[in-house]
């Protein structure tokens, strides 16, 4: 039983050398996915305008599959329109973590959390990781959930489109920001905001918000964000005094 899903995914993975053995069933796909699942392909020139709005390059897994469908739906977006993926929005606080990296993008929303992906490091034999969110009120946490696109594409259709790392037996790869920190290097600091930082850094360790940290400083938003992302990459343990 072939399906428009179907055959996309086998053009996927033709385009991209994914081992054969991996492809997902059909029936199932055909089962789990109506014809309205998928949508017209995005163009070269939509994919290239969000990189250089963004300043980061879509992953070639990610791009490969919006050339073919423009995003994926299964009762809701498990992968957006390359016009809606953008940075994505935190629903819980993340430990030590006071200003989200740039590099964070929502992928989809199925249901539970959304699905996002991190386009500022590579898993080490691996791709952009995907993570999720986290929610409050489902008792989850954030999490990453595959070492790359391609590794959640697969897993995520093989399961009919569910939310699959919902499951009890589920094992995730560590936190989003955790991983975050230890594959991408510190964000660099001008020489004009090094001193300033120092008297900063103690104000951003204890939980001082940032309204706060400018009127005792004078900075503005622009240079007191650069002085955030800078102080906030290195664990408190390791942070200078």
């Amino acid at each position: 039983m072939s399906s428009p899903l179907g055959r996309l995914v086998d053009c996927w993975m033709a385009w991209g050398g994914v081992e054969p053995s991996l492809r997902p069933d059909p029936r199932a796909l055909a089962l789990a996915f109506g014809a309205e699942s998928v949508r017209p392909a995005a163009s070269h020139a939509e994919l290239a305008a969000w990189e250089h709005r963004h300043g980061f390059r879509l992953p070639p897994g990610l791009r490969a599959w919006l050339l073919l469908s423009d995003g994926l739906r299964r009762d809701a977006p498990l992968i957006h329109p390359i016009s809606a993926i953008g940075p994505m929005i935190l629903f819980g606080p993340m430990e030590d973590l006071r200003i989200q990296p740039e590099s964070w993008f929502e992928l989809g929303n199925p249901n539970v959390e959304t699905v996002c992906i991190d386009l500022g490091y590579r898993w080490p034999g691996g791709g952009s990781p995907i993570f999720v969110s986290g929610d409050e009120a489902a008792g989850t946490k954030p999490r990453i959930i595959a070492r790359s696109f391609e590794e959640w594409f697969l897993a995520m259709l093989s399961h009919g489109g569910r939310e699959y790392w919902l499951d009890p037996d589920f094992d995730d790869f560590g936190a989003p920001w955790d991983a975050h920190r230890r594959y991408t290097p510190q964000p660099d600091l001008p020489a004009s905001l090094r001193a300033i930082a120092v008297d900063v850094a103690p104000l951003v360790l204890a939980g001082v918000c940032e309204r706060e940290i400018a009127a005792k400083t004078g900075l503005d938003s622009d240079d007191l964000e650069a002085i955030i992302r800078h102080i906030q990459h290195v664990p408190p343990n390791l942070a200078s005094p």
